[in-house]
């Protein structure tokens, strides 16, 4: 062990030995150079964690020769033993930084043990959008007790042209953060994101007219019928293969024609309709008694032409096959002919109530 004050010459005369061995400085007492038999260097500090001569020692190191100036590591060590006196561990404090979790670690936990265990699998989706999207691609591999609530605010500002998405975006980090304070992972009051001001929302309605109620029903009546013609886009690779415009017509069949009718009878939500069991249906009352949906569990109320379309629609076993063929191209197709775009499949449920 040998003692000098440390300066760039002295530093660059300590040579590597058999074994590890110390140079202390003697005028900053704890900063010192460790030298290892390879001849690798580093700045260090060494220092007692509370009082008495049975306080347990420390050594954490500041850096690696070369990379800080003899001056540089000094400035360090003292900073480091000034909090040491004042009642800090730095090595303690940088072995729990060095096990904290970072934003994407804690959003897969969230995820697998939170999320999808306890909200439905939409919500899930939408969940694991957002954070992959739009929060990890940002900040995925900060720790996750190191992100400040301004640099949550820059990201809601990013978003300030999808109001929604960025409000999301709040509250589902939020939802991450209250689930680490409560798992014990992060100290209560962590969250960076709580107090950001959001965005206004409107309210997003729009109503069919009964012209329009009147249009889609005569595309339905058309499509499971003659069928409803469609346009080639003749820039296509594959447009030279297509059938002769006299031939060129979407069928729709009974099944999607009745469940675009229950949509426009009931006023239910599409997935509502596309999910339907008869189990859940209550032909004596008039009832669709659904046991779970965006709201909760949900009584609709059948009129009679409803009540009518029922057994044409409603599937005795899953009905994954007729969601896919009755989302992607009946929908469109009918409300294409009605002179609406397929969004306004999502206007039913307000125009069944006017």
């Amino acid at each position: 062990m040998a003692r000098a004050r440390i300066t760039k010459r002295v530093v660059d005369g300590l040579k590597g030995h058999d074994s590890e061995y110390f140079c202390w400085d003697p005028e900053l007492v704890g900063f010192g150079v460790r030298v290892q038999p390879s001849g690798a260097k580093s700045y260090i500090v060494k220092y007692r964690v509370g009082t008495g001569r049975t306080a347990p020692t420390r050594r954490i190191t500041i850096g690696a020769v070369g990379k800080l100036t003899p001056d540089q590591a000094r400035t360090v060590a003292k900073k480091m033993l000034g909090a040491v006196a004042h009642g800090s561990d730095p090595a303690a404090e940088r072995a729990a930084e060095k096990r904290a979790m970072t934003l994407r670690e804690l959003a897969e936990l969230f995820l697998t043990q939170h999320v999808d265990a306890k909200r439905k699998a939409s919500t899930a989706t939408l969940y694991k959008d957002i954070l992959n999207r739009l929060v990890l691609a940002e900040l995925g591999n900060r720790k996750a007790d190191n992100i400040t609530m301004s640099e949550f605010a820059s990201l809601h500002l990013k978003l300030q042209e999808h109001p929604y998405q960025a409000n999301r975006m709040l509250a589902i980090v939020g939802s991450l953060y209250s689930f680490a304070e409560k798992r014990k992972i992060l100290p209560l009051g962590t969250s960076p994101v709580r107090g950001i001001e959001k965005y206004p929302e409107r309210a997003r309605e729009r109503f069919l007219s009964v012209p329009e109620l009147t249009r889609l029903g005569d595309a339905i009546r058309e499509g499971e019928t003659v069928g409803i013609p469609y346009v080639v886009d003749g820039t296509k690779p594959k447009a030279k293969h297509a059938r002769k415009p006299e031939n060129r017509r979407t069928i729709i069949g009974p099944h999607a024609a009745a469940a675009l009718r229950l949509l426009i009878f009931t006023g239910a939500r599409l997935r509502e309709i596309l999910g339907l069991r008869w189990e859940w249906v209550d032909l004596e009352r008039g009832l669709l008694l659904l046991p779970d949906s965006k709201t909760g569990k949900k009584s609709i109320v059948l009129n009679a032409p409803a009540m009518l379309s029922c057994p044409d629609w409603v599937p005795t076993s899953s009905p994954a096959n007729q969601l896919a063929r009755t989302r992607k191209r009946p929908a469109q197709t009918s409300t294409a002919r009605g002179g609406r775009s397929s969004s306004a499949l999502d206007s039913l449920a307000f125009a069944s109530t006017t």
